[in-house]
């Protein structure tokens, strides 16, 4: 559990740091490449900026963080939905932290025509990937 708790905090204070340097530096975009940039924007809506009201957010987020905070409390360490559920938790946490400090989301990374993300948004996205990897490879154990 204490790697796991290390690997939480390298996380989230990626992710804030990063929205922190975002939210000083990079009011006009800023393109790199060709197909990436930088430019903040504050999402007061939930992934690909949907509107939501602010307190379904709350609740849902919330509810989330309890699932997942019971998962890793009572899972056998280091397992790949372990390691899942720890960066979904740990974009969650970022996420809501903005939400609680700021009242919307930093995002600033701009990738091709895809909506503007941060790095929480990269955590989620990564852990539910793995957690589908992982899912599909037990049911296939499971069948077999």
């Amino acid at each position: 559990m204490k790697k796991i708790t290390f690997v939480f905090i390298i996380l989230l204070l990626l992710d804030q740091l990063t929205k922190l340097i975002a939210r000083w530096f990079f009011y006009e975009p800023a393109e790199e490449l060709p197909f990436v940039g930088l430019e903040t924007v504050q999402n007061s809506g939930i992934a690909f900026s949907i509107p939501v009201h602010p307190f379904a957010i709350t609740i849902l987020t919330l509810g989330i963080l309890a699932y997942l905070a019971w998962n890793l409390a009572t899972k056998e360490l280091f397992s790949w939905e372990t390691v899942s559920f720890t960066f979904i938790f740990t974009g969650a946490v970022g996420n809501f932290l903005d939400r609680i400090f700021i009242g919307s989301v930093t995002d600033f990374i701009r990738l091709w025509e895809l909506p503007i993300f941060n790095f929480a948004d990269i955590f989620i996205f990564f852990g539910v990937m793995l957690y589908v990897s992982y899912s599909l490879k037990n049911a296939k154990e499971d069948v077999a």
